[in-house]
C-alpha cells in the first residue's frame, strides 16, 4: 500500500498559519472593542454644554474667577469687574469655559 494515498495532503491538515493569524487579529480587535465600549463610559466621550448665570467673585492680573455650580472657574484676559453678572457656557465635567458674556 502506498502511504501517499493514505496520509492527508497539506491542504487537508486543518487551519494554516495564515488562517490562525487572521483569527488571532480578529480576536484582538474584538477584545479591544469590548474594552472600548464597556470600560470607557460613552457618556464621558460626549459632553453636554452647560450654561449658567454667575457672578465675578475676584479679579487679579487680568484673570476673573466665577463660582459655577460645581467649582470655581477662571476667565483669562477678563474684561469684567468684580460683581458683574455673566452667562457662561462650558462642557459638563470639564473646567474650561467655552464662552462667556455679560448679562
Amino acid at each position: 500500500m502506498n502511504y501517499d494515498e493514505i496520509s492527508p495532503s497539506s491542504n487537508d491538515e486543518g487551519l494554516s498559519m495564515k488562517h490562525i493569524k487572521i483569527i488571532f487579529i480578529i480576536a484582538i480587535v474584538g477584545i479591544f472593542l469590548l474594552f472600548a465600549l464597556f470600560i470607557t463610559p460613552i457618556q464621558n466621550l460626549i459632553r453636554e454644554p452647560v450654561s449658567e448665570e454667575v457672578t465675578v467673585i475676584s479679579k487679579s492680573d487680568g484673570k476673573c474667577v466665577v463660582d459655577s455650580k460645581d467649582h470655581p472657574r477662571s476667565i483669562d484676559n477678563c474684561e469684567y469687574e468684580i460683581g458683574d453678572k455673566l452667562e457662561i457656557t462650558y462642557d459638563q465635567g470639564t473646567a474650561p469655559i467655552t464662552s462667556h458674556k455679560k448679562r
